[in-house]
């Protein structure tokens, strides 16, 4: 058990804790309830007292990316403590940031799914990728040993389910699951819309990881389904998303050299386009991706990349403010 990588729903329910005893004017947290009575939270931090300020969203849906939740957790200690979780002073300058912005985080948007995960991270040593995907979509019942369909939504009378079922999926009604970041019936898009009316996000740093099989990389920038957002907010997301690329290969990770469009066509797309077409019309979105179960990326090395797209973009968002 590493003590710094933070990633289950009863490790953040008493951080927040911590955080909401040693800095109450500066953190509020608001939450769901999802189907399964499971407890998904938003957690806002600023200096509240002027509330006329840029608000930015972070958020994890899939319950197999632990080190996005770990990632989030470590940023959110710097701003409630002025350091990391690893005791280190942060590189933030913590009352200016809270002073100009509200950041809020979701962490584990799936937290059904997060408390059946059976680690606390994916580091390789413990599961090969095709027995991590048996965990995260359920393994097929007509064909064991690998991982089932991948649907927006299903219903468990219609189709012949894995048993149990994926941890990437959330259950919305007695019969019905979702992935969350594909369908807004999902509660990590049900907060999102509760805290949006409140807040009225400007920027989604979306937080994921992915194996890498093969592939030279070990993170990435994604900026949405290709044609799916204008070309003023194409833009800026390719340099916002550039200048995460550029702190990760500083920081001595190979990302992919520039951020690029997500690489679905048809159903796939079309599941993206549908869920987040309206929103990318008016708020500008880019995803992460860092390497998941691998043994050539520690966990360690995980939680840093995520916490590293979280500190460049607040940086950003900061560098934006007029006056």
């Amino acid at each position: 058990m590493l003590n710094y990588f933070l990633s289950m729903p009863d490790q953040l329910e008493m951080k927040i804790d911590e955080w909401k005893s040693l800095a109450p004017d500066i953190v509020r947290i608001d939450s769901l309830d999802s189907y399964s009575g499971d407890t998904v939270y938003a957690i806002s931090l600023s200096q509240f007292s002027n509330n006329d300020k840029p608000a930015h969203y972070f958020a994890q849906p899939h319950a197999h990316e632990p080190a996005a939740t770990a990632g989030m957790i470590n940023v959110i200690e710097q701003m409630v403590t002025g350091k990391d979780l690893f005791g280190n002073a942060s590189s933030l300058d913590v009352e200016h940031v809270l002073q100009n912005c509200v950041l809020t985080f979701n962490p584990i948007g799936n937290a059904q799914g997060r408390s059946k995960a059976p680690v606390t991270y994916w580091d390789g040593t413990q599961y090969t990728n095709d027995q991590l995907w048996c965990w995260m979509r359920g393994e097929d019942p007509e064909n064991p040993g690998h991982m089932w369909e991948r649907f927006n939504i299903w219903d468990d009378r219609k189709l012949n389910a894995p048993n149990p079922v994926g941890i990437v999926y959330e259950q919305i009604d007695e019969h019905r699951w979702v992935e969350p970041n594909r369908t807004q019936l999902s509660t990590y898009f049900k907060l999102f819309f509760k805290m949006d009316a409140q807040y009225h996000y400007l920027s989604w740093l979306d937080l994921h990881q992915t194996e890498y099989v093969d592939s030279e990389f070990n993170c990435e920038i994604l900026i949405g389904v290709e044609g799916s957002q204008s070309d003023l907010t194409h833009e800026h997301n390719v340099d916002w998303g550039q200048s995460i690329v550029d702190a990760w290969t500083a920081a001595g990770y190979t990302p992919y050299p520039q951020p690029h469009a997500v690489p679905y066509t048809g159903e796939q797309a079309n599941y993206f386009k549908q869920t987040w077409g309206e929103l990318r019309k008016r708020i500008h979105i880019i995803s992460t991706e860092v390497k998941n179960n691998a043994q050539d990326l520690s966990p360690e090395r995980q939680l840093r990349a995520q916490s590293l797209a979280i500190e460049k973009s607040i940086e950003i968002f900061l560098s934006q403010i007029k006056g």
